[in-house]
């Protein structure tokens, strides 16, 4: 079964922790493997979700975002979803994600959301 690709990056200026989803976001496994890649967030620092190059989301992939949005919200942090897609883009809105966190068009209008002036 293929699996997601995800790749983080930590910008220390910014005090953000960016994460790029590539592939499927099908099961609840791969829901769980998101969240241990974003989480434990270092304190002060924000999480950027880049689901672009997602190219399958089901019902379970939704609902493992919208863990990972509780998840970061409760444990003191921002968080916002970026795609550029804007058919995966207005599924994530029908889904409520963007009730628990903002689902914009582009990393540029994310990132004065989570991150920290230096």
């Amino acid at each position: 079964m293929l699996a997601p690709a995800l790749t983080a990056h930590t910008d220390l200026r910014r005090h953000h922790v960016a994460v790029s989803v590539s592939g499927p976001l099908t099961t609840a496994d791969h829901g769980a493997a998101l969240t241990a890649a974003c989480l434990p967030l270092p304190p002060t620092y924000g999480l950027l979700v880049n689901l672009s190059a997602v190219t399958v989301l089901t019902e379970a992939g939704m609902r493992g975002l919208r863990e990972l949005a509780r998840a970061t919200a409760a444990a003191g942090h921002r968080v916002a979803f970026v795609c550029s897609e804007l058919i995966l883009r207005s599924e994530l809105i029908l889904g409520d994600l963007d009730m628990l966190a903002p689902v914009l068009q582009a990393d540029e209008q994310a990132l004065p959301l989570v991150g920290y002036a230096a």
